[in-house]
């Protein structure tokens, strides 16, 4: 008996380093120092067909929104929509004028917009209120704590991919603008930003050649300021297209206050008071308060897709606190959510284990996970199809979405093979979803840390390894798994 045992072990042991050795030699192909962890698993019959460092804890970027739309899904149901409303009390209207404060509620809506607002203004205008002898207080009180996530560097929070978590957004709480050339001997660029965005944005960028630039070590800076306040410095070199520009609102709540102002003026409601924030907000409506106007966004499906195959940021940490507030009933905020998440996805059968949570999004630096983890995220995903419609909102090879001109999947015969989500940061490259092969539906999780190409923007005698990339790894990898 014992030495049917010990064969036995002795057997695993043999055949899982085989396992584990089998597609070593795909790592070639990526630049030495970085570090890989996979695990391929048939769909149907649950058997391991590959895996490398499976249990290894990486970063895992905007992969880590496959858990944030499970979570959303289980939580809030396909059915959920944010709701805005405008609320007061219908005992202070007389005459078109109303005497007291309005309650604006912003409930972290992602693609809440200005005209929304306008159409919410004009509803309690066709109410038949001209005149507010008070303030417009905006409550924002849904969620509370950071707008950005732990974990976030400070340098990308001036861009509109980072965009403030809020619960008050508006045209994502971000502006665009850009930044043109001018005449052919112009020294400095020219700004432009929309006159009807409330911020202010400021300008020295100069122009100079490729050469100056290297020479100088010059590049396209910014600085934030209080109050919704930029500066663009440094230099750009010459390009036949204006150079766009999107920037992060810091201060949604100023940001809004002026939206708001202006659009009050534009469909003729007379405001005594001021619009401003109201810091005795709650959750609660007031007994005496009914809702006079309300926009409601699409449905939790549309959102999940657009989410999904894009990769939206702001949807995904904003569904994040919302399942926060919504589980525990309070506030919501990435503490809240982060633990909503575990407790969810481990009532429904997913471990979390030893994973770190830092937001819905996988903008965090923080965020750790294995592909064990996401594996068993994906098994879950698959078998509850039906129920979750999940696979429907990620993206395809060739098709759409962050998949659509992916190099790693471009290959023709990989085309509409691939659907997976995406995750890529600096150093990062992750996929994690399904392959369509003739043999079956295969699940993966691939996760790709510590890439660098050893290219260097100001050392141009540093060359690349044409040998090397992640794309060419990508390509082998899924053709590995086709075949």
């Amino acid at each position: 008996m014992m030495l049917k045992v010990s064969f036995f072990l002795i057997s695993s042991v043999f055949c899982s380093n085989v396992l584990a050795e089998q597609w070593q030699d795909l790592q070639s192909l990526l630049p030495k120092g970085t570090q890989v962890s996979y695990l391929v698993v048939d769909a149907n019959s649950k058997k391991e067909i590959a895996s490398f460092q499976q249990e290894t804890l990486r970063t895992p970027a905007s992969v880590q929104k496959l858990l944030t739309a499970t979570t959303a899904k289980l939580q809030l149901g396909s059915h959920f929509r944010y709701k805005t409303v405008i609320e007061g009390d219908k005992t202070l209207l007389k005459n078109g004028i109303y005497k007291g404060d309005l309650n604006l509620r912003f409930m972290g809506d992602p693609t809440l917009t200005r005209q929304h607002i306008r159409k919410l203004l004009q509803d309690i205008k066709e109410l038949g209120i001209n005149k507010i002898e008070g303030n417009l207080l905006l409550d924002n009180s849904r969620f509370n704590g950071y707008q950005w996530s732990n974990g976030q560097p400070w340098n990308d929070l001036g861009v509109c991919y980072t965009s403030p978590a809020n619960a008050i957004i508006i045209n994502k709480n971000c502006v665009r603008g850009n930044l043109s050339l001018g005449a052919d001997d112009a020294e400095k660029a020219t700004l432009f930003i929309p006159a009807y965005d409330p911020i202010n944005v400021t300008s020295d960028v100069s122009i100079v050649t490729k050469e100056e630039r290297k020479e100088q070590f010059c590049d396209l800076e910014i600085t934030r300021d209080s109050h919704n306040k930029y500066h663009l410095w440094g230099c750009i070199v010459p390009r036949k297209t204006a150079f766009p520009l999107a920037f992060s609102v810091n201060d949604p709540s100023l940001y809004a206050q002026k939206i708001v102002t202006a659009e009050l003026k534009q469909v003729g409601i007379n405001l005594m008071g001021t619009v401003k924030s109201d810091p005795n907000a709650t959750i609660e409506r007031s007994p005496l308060q009914s809702v006079f106007a309300s926009h409601r966004s699409v449905s939790l499906n549309v959102l999940l897709k657009r989410m999904m195959k894009h990769s939206d940021n702001l949807i995904a940490d904003s569904l994040f606190k919302t399942i926060g507030a919504d589980y525990y009933q309070q506030p919501g905020n990435y503490r809240n959510g982060a633990k909503a998440m575990r407790a969810i996805l481990k009532k429904n059968g997913v471990n979390l284990e030893n994973g770190y949570i830092g937001d819905g999004s996988g903008l965090s630096r923080h965020n750790l996970m294995s592909p064990e983890i996401f594996m068993s995220v994906m098994q879950f995903v698959y078998k509850q199809d039906k129920k979750l419609g999940l696979i429907d909102t990620l993206a395809i090879s060739g098709v759409d979405g962050t998949l659509r001109y992916h190099r790693g999947v471009n290959d023709p015969e990989l085309k509409g093979k691939v659907i997976a989500k995406t995750g890529s940061l600096k150093g990062v490259g992750n996929l994690v979803g399904i392959v369509k092969s003739d043999s079956g539906d295969k699940l993966f999780v691939l996760m790709v840390n510590g890439y660098n190409l050893n290219y260097r923007p100001f050392n141009a005698k540093i060359p690349r390894d044409k040998k090397a990339s992640i794309y060419l790894f990508e390509k082998a990898f899924f053709n590995r798994i086709f075949n």
